[in-house]
């Protein structure tokens, strides 16, 4: 008897041509298991996820989106130990980076080699992170990208452009290993992964997978420190610049007065208050090539 795996596929990620490219390769790849596939559609999904999962003994979920499709399908397996298989199709599929699975031929490679990795996931308020939340710069980047008729990088770089032109820094009270904090930052990243969808090294003191989170604040004063902090990026040496501060902990609570915008795994959130973030160890399996 074949293996029976789900896959969920948010019909909005990409372009169509991409999806019916990368349904067929799917499908070809993974001939020998019976594949089930059903669509998202904006309302509800958890609780259809859900009600797929009670029906079937599935041995893998699929989830074919962006960071927002692989964080929906994580509420909606809870701890069910279910291995959940990231096929890209967003715009940045941050998730898939860190997992080395942000291509469909490396995420199909992890999946036929039924290699897995358990997460750790970011608990923030009543919501879950898998990947990367920010206040700030990102946050209103994601914004206006949202507001695009366009979709893909393009539209992303257009998006990055107008919110270059609007970056300013925001005050934040960090309260974190017993200590409370004050600091300014542009970006303020909470961070559960190490790297955006780019391949820009947010957070180069951390990992996916061991039990704790880092909180770092980014607030260069201009465009040759934005220019230093772009190097340091991609270097990996985001750590050693002066205009950068790391905190590591298993939790950590942050107020926001100024009311700077607020992101969590790619979707833009209501502008909270106030956040507390806990980070639980070994929550979720995921299909990983590292």
């Amino acid at each position: 008897m074949k293996s029976k795996y789900l896959f969920v596929v948010n019909p909005v990620s990409g372009t169509q041509e991409d999806r019916e490219s990368i349904l067929s390769t799917v499908k070809q790849s993974l001939s020998n298991v019976e594949l089930s596939i059903t669509e998202t559609t904006g309302e509800n999904d958890i609780s259809m996820v859900r009600e797929y999962l009670e029906k079937e003994d599935w041995k893998a979920i699929l989830a074919g989106g962006g960071d927002g499709t692989i964080r929906m399908i994580a509420k909606a397996t809870g701890k069910t130990d279910i291995p959940v298989g990231i096929i890209p199709m967003g715009s940045a599929n941050g998730l898939a980076k860190c997992l080395e699975t942000e291509t469909v031929a490396q995420a199909l490679e992890a999946i036929k080699k039924e290699k897995t990795k358990h997460l750790d996931i970011l608990h923030i308020n009543n919501d879950i992170c898998l990947h990367l939340s920010d206040f700030g710069f990102n946050a209103g980047l994601v914004k206006k990208f949202e507001d695009e008729d366009e979709r893909g990088m393009i539209a992303y770089f257009k998006s990055t452009l107008k919110q270059f032109r609007e970056m300013k820094p925001y005050r934040f009270s960090i309260t974190i290993n017993g200590k409370t904090e004050e600091t300014t930052a542009r970006l303020l990243v909470i961070a559960n992964a190490d790297k955006y969808g780019t391949g820009a090294i947010i957070n180069p003191v951390g990992k996916i997978d061991d039990g704790i989170l880092e909180i770092i604040s980014i607030n260069p004063d201009g465009f040759e420190e934005m220019a230093s902090l772009s190097f340091d990026l991609f270097q990996g040496t985001l750590d050693e610049s002066e205009y950068v501060k790391i905190w590591t902990a298993k939790e950590a609570h942050i107020t926001n007065p100024d009311g700077a915008d607020f992101q969590i795994d790619g979707e833009v959130m209501e502008t909270p208050e106030k956040i507390d973030v806990y980070c639980k160890p070994n929550q979720i399996r995921f299909f990983s090539n590292v």
